[in-house]
């Protein structure tokens, strides 16, 4: 998909040079609005879509429909995080799945090999705490454009702390040095769909379909201080695949988690 970026109608002046700032990040165009349509934006730069920065708002236009960034239930899941890390008896008996297989600390380094949307990599965040880092990579530049530009205006703490790039992650992981994360970790999309919030269209056609490699996996694992941690749908074929066991999980549960230990572990 080729991406411009632009304002929205009559920007404000910090807003069109955030939106500047946004396009050299990613290495899109920008396209001055100049109280424009947004169909002759797009149809001026030749582009296919256009990502629309305010000062709060990522909203990507493509094939004449608006999606505007979220986390999904990423928020409510950091919330949930965050309130058990307080000790708060309102959330004392839930829990989040990812948040338990990839065993994060506070103050722990977590690469994100595959961000999509972000919502683990904001959970991871709230789990790391103020000391800790997040990196999230993604492969398509729009879908990175989007989600890094969407957490940079989520009014939540942890978010600051969530760095989008784009790059291919076995490019990244083979650059790394050795035992630079204490958690790696691959949600890579299911090749197997089944049920998906609303909108989530969008993000399978803009995502990476390709399957996990276990070139990755063995890069994954150099990088890693701790361990790697995938994540599969079920029935887990792709685990399966790649020669990992799930860890136990709940009955009926619609996502599996294998953790690999690290090459120095």
């Amino acid at each position: 998909m080729d991406l411009v970026v632009t304002t929205p109608l009559h920007p404000a002046p910090d807003e069109a040079q955030a939106a500047i700032a946004a396009a050299g990040r990613y290495g899109l165009p920008f396209v001055a609005r100049e109280r424009r349509p947004l169909s002759r934006v797009v149809a001026a730069a030749g582009a296919d879509a256009a990502l629309v920065l305010s000062s709060t708002k990522a909203v990507l236009v493509a094939g004449g429909a608006e999606h505007a960034w979220s986390p999904g239930m990423g928020a409510l899941r950091m919330k949930r995080v965050l309130a058990r890390r307080a000790g708060s008896r309102a959330d004392a008996t839930t829990h989040d799945p990812f948040a338990e297989a990839a065993g994060i600390e506070p103050g722990d380094a977590v690469l994100d090999c595959t961000a999509g949307l972000g919502a683990d990599a904001l959970v991871a965040a709230a789990a790391a705490g103020p000391r800790g880092r997040v990196v999230g990579l993604e492969s398509s530049r729009a879908l990175a454009a989007w989600t890094g530009e969407g957490m940079r205006r989520l009014p939540l703490e942890p978010a600051r702390r969530v760095e989008v790039q784009h790059a291919d992650h076995l490019a990244f992981l083979s650059a790394a040095a050795p035992a630079s994360f204490d958690v790696v970790v691959f949600d890579p999309m299911f090749r197997h769909a089944r049920a998906e919030p609303g909108g989530f269209d969008v993000v399978r056609r803009l995502a990476d379909a390709r399957p996990l490699a276990p070139e990755a996996l063995d890069a994954a694992r150099r990088v890693a201080r701790r361990w790697v941690v995938v994540k599969d749908g079920a029935p887990g074929w792709d685990l399966a695949r790649l020669g990992l066991v799930p860890l136990p999980s709940a009955r009926g549960a619609h996502r599996y988690y294998a953790r690999v230990p690290a090459l120095g572990r």
